[in-house]
Parts: C-alpha cells; structure tokens; sequence
C-alpha cells in the first residue's frame, strides 16, 4: 500500500519535554524529570518546515508542561507564522494572564486544559499537585478573558465516572469551547490502573452522544473511543464528524528525545528524527503503512462496517494484546457483515458556503464525511443549511472561528 501523498499528518501531538510539576498516577509519558536527551531549540525548529511541507495544519505542543520549556513561545511562534493552528496542552499552574497574552502575541488559538473533577481535592490527589485545581480553572478563566478558546480534558475513571454529567455542564458555564472525555489506555504511569468496563464505556458513550446537542456550540467529544460514531449512527444523531482512531494515518505524535509513535498513548517507535528525517518516517514506515489499511484489521474491527468511521482505539488494542491491528476490547458492538452504502450527496450553496467557512481543512474534511454520514443515516441525499446544522454536533463554531484573537483564514486556507 503506498502511503506517500495519500496520508497527511495533519495533525501533531508533540511532546516536547518529560518535565513537569504535576505527577499524575496516569500519565502516559510517566512525567516529571526532564528526559536524559531531549530536542534542542535549533532541532526543534528545523522539524517545523518539515511539518507544514507535509501538510501539517495543527500542532499540539505538550508536555509534561510545556511551559517549563524556556523556548516554548519560539517553537510556537515559528510553527503558527507558517500558519499551523497551535494549541497548547497544559496543566495550567504556570498559565496567568501574562503567559496568555505571551501565547496571542506568538500565535496560539487555543490551550486545553485538564480538570478531572468538580471537586478540587479529588482532582488535586488524582493530578498530584495541591491546589492544581483552582490553577487549572483559573487558567481556564484567564484564557477565555484574553480571547482564547480552551479545550477540557477529562479523564473518566471509575472515581469520577458519576459526576461527568457535572463536570459538562461546569465547562460550559465556563465558556469552554470543546469538552473532551478521554477514556484511559493503560500506559505509562497508568499501565496497572483499571480502565472501565466495555459496559461503562458505551453506557458512557451513549450519555455523551445523548446529551451532545444541548451544548452547542461547545463540542463534547470522546477520545480513545471511537466506538462513538458508531453508537451516535446507531440512534441517528449529529457527531459523526468527531471521533475515529487516526492513528498513523493523520496524526502522529512526536517525544522529547524525537521518536515518532502513532498516538502519545502508544509506544511503538515508527523511527527517530535524528536519524530519519520526519519526512522519509512518515513516509516509508512500515508501522504507519499498516495502520493505514483498514483491511488489516483483525477480529471484530477487521469485519465491522464501520471500521473506516471508527476504527476501534489501536493503542488500546496494543496495550492489551501488543498488536495495534486487533480488535478494540473496549466496544461492545459486534458487526453485521453488511457494508454500509456509499452515496453520492449535493450540497446547496450555503451549505458549502458554511462547510468552507471552517477554516482547518482536515477538520472540514471530518466534518463533510460526518454530515454525508448523517445525512446517509436519514435518507436525505441533498444537504441543506438545515442537515448541516442537526448533523454537525457544535454547530455555530464556524462564526466562532472568526472571533478567535489573529484569525487569519488564508493562513490556514
């Protein structure tokens, strides 16, 4: 299967230290200390050019906290002046207003942010850090005062599994611009932690693609469950155009010491960029050339119709089996054996108007295959304004965009 021009990684998570000032039981890159050898600021800069030729249109800076990295505001600064949409994944104790204003001015659109609980002793024991609770929220306000759209993060566990509903509606009310609901995949620190049951994970699911709607336009979303656009296909409902792993195949994720690895929740090492150029990993690795085949999927995700909606969670699948091609233990569902039809759909005018408007195009992308998807679900083959707006889940967002502080659409066109 030749991959070279097909797969874009559109998408980077990068993490560009193992520093941090939290210790959270689950983290995945097992923070704290700084890495033996981690990439320097003239190598992290030399990566940038190298991701826009590509065709990377968002980078994700990350940690450990990314802010006890003295060159942050460089690195993000030279990846948002070729026009990627950055954001900045952290814990918020080092965010006040001064860093939010140092984030506008060097190009960041957005920070997500993890709160784990409404209540702030639970979450400062799970994230291991006193009072990290009300610096998070406060990093959350901050943010939204200086312009800045903040992502949730939440990771749902058996501790906090009753309160998510809570937590929403906290986010909201907060003025977040996505809720993200990350189920765990036992790695890193979080290797001898219980995930929930595959019944609490789609009992979840189900909530989340219930209750979607009431929050627009503020996104909920899962992660680590793509099961989601199954379950949301199944009750005929919007979200289709979030979810699905892309692991490998638009998204990669990038470590402090430069290995490539398909998602930050898996450790399989598709090369290293001091000895490959990221180009010719993404390119030619053989790890990334099979997530890119659905039909080398195997058990239950190998003979799903929906496995090129959703995929199943391929790190999941590695951390319980060491083979990132099984099946998602994690889903109930079990597949038909009938294909779901492709169809050809019109859109009217302002619906593409409206479609365009989004200004990140892998985004714009997911969010056509999602409104198609939808619109497949219902019958319908010409899609309206209308089937637009009951099939996107976070409808309004488009306007939402050009309120951001240095929106630029062209850069991202």
């Amino acid at each position: 299967m030749n991959s070279i021009n097909t797969h874009k990684p559109s998408l980077i998570s990068w993490n560009l230290t193992k520093k941090c000032n939290l210790r959270c039981p689950h983290c995945y890159m097992e923070a704290g200390r700084k890495a033996g050898y981690e990439l320097s600021t003239e190598e992290c800069l030399n990566l940038i050019p190298e991701m826009k030729a590509l065709g990377t249109e968002m980078l994700i800076l990350t940690g450990g906290e990314p802010l006890m990295r003295k060159d942050i505001f460089d690195i993000a600064q030279t990846a948002s002046s070729m026009g990627m949409w950055v954001v900045m994944g952290t814990n918020g104790v080092l965010l006040n207003e001064n860093v939010a204003h140092k984030m506008i001015e060097c190009g960041v659109k957005g920070v997500a942010i993890s709160i784990d609980s409404i209540d702030p002793e639970k979450h400062n024991s799970f994230r291991g850090g006193p009072n990290s609770w009300a610096y998070s929220v406060n990093a959350l306000k901050v943010c939204r005062e200086v312009g800045l759209q903040v992502v949730v993060q939440t990771t749902v566990m058996e501790s906090n599994y009753q309160e998510i509903d809570e937590l929403i509606d906290f986010t909201r009310d907060l003025g977040a611009w996505s809720f993200n609901l990350y189920f765990m995949v036992q790695t890193g620190r979080g290797e001898d932690m219980q995930e929930l049951s595959p019944v609490q994970t789609h009992e979840m699911l189900s909530r989340l693609v219930d209750v979607q709607d009431s929050y627009r336009p503020m996104l909920v979303r899962s992660k680590c469950a793509p099961q989601f656009k199954q379950i949301s296909y199944e009750k005929g409902l919007g979200g289709l155009e979030s979810g699905g792993c892309m692991a490998g195949t638009e998204y990669c994720r990038i470590t402090p010491e430069g290995n490539v690895t398909p998602c930050p929740y898996m450790t399989v090492v598709a090369g290293n960029v001091l000895e490959q150029s990221f180009t010719e990993i993404w390119n030619t690795s053989p790890v990334l050339t099979e997530l890119r085949d659905p039909q080398q999927l195997k058990g239950r995700c190998g003979a799903c119709e929906f496995k090129e909606l959703c995929g199943g969670c391929r790190c999941r699948s590695y951390a319980h089996f060491g083979d990132y091609l099984q099946e998602d233990p994690a889903c109930l569902y079990q597949p038909t054996g009938k294909e779901l039809a492709i169809e050809e759909f019109v859109w009217s005018e302002d619906a593409r108007a409206r479609l365009e408007r989004i200004p990140i195009k892998f985004i714009r992308n997911k969010v056509q295959k999602g409104v198609e998807t939808f619109a497949q679900r219902k019958g319908v083959h010409l899609i309206t304004a209308e089937v637009l707006e009951a099939g996107l889940q976070g409808s309004g967002r488009t306007e939402m965009f050009e309120k951001m502080p240095g929106f630029v659409k062209e850069k991202l066109g």
